[in-house]
């Protein structure tokens, strides 16, 4: 079963003990017991307590799961990606366009395409400059599959 169908369905069945709470309370005022009144209350706040946290465990659930999907998608763009070693810059082949990306921006989550300057290509974020001849000497390739 899914987290989330889980948590759709404990919020069901707190909502369903909550109501039932109620009825007692409302069918409790026809009486004057003290420890019962004390213990529905309690009740119904240890209910909406329980609620409570279920709906923050359900939030970092969809935090966690936005950050899952962020990683496959970042996961599936680099193995699209191989090291030029003339350049020392990443690149993929988009439509038959070569796309050149900075290895130093990549290597902090970034993906920019590097600006083509005559023979040289700069990155406008962080201002490497990559030239033929001017590779980066590594042992192990930026996207970790080379």
């Amino acid at each position: 079963m899914e987290p989330f169908t889980i948590f759709t369905t404990a919020l069901s069945g707190i909502k369903t003990a909550t109501d039932i709470a109620i009825k007692l309370q409302e069918l409790n005022k026809a009486t004057d017991n003290v420890e019962l009144k004390e213990q529905l209350i309690s009740l119904r706040e240890a209910l909406v307590e329980s609620k409570s946290q279920i709906l923050d465990v359900k939030e970092i659930l969809q935090e966690k799961d936005a950050k899952i999907k962020g990683l496959e998608e970042r996961l599936e763009r680099d193995e699209k990606l191989s090291f030029n070693e003339a350049l020392g810059c990443l690149e993929t082949d988009e439509n038959g366009k070569i796309i050149k990306y900075c290895s130093n921006c990549h290597a902090e989550g970034k993906y920019i395409q590097l600006k083509a300057e005559g023979k040289r290509f700069i990155c406008v974020v962080c201002d490497k400059k990559y030239q033929n001849g001017s590779g980066v000497s590594i042992s192990v390739c930026p996207v970790k599959r080379c």
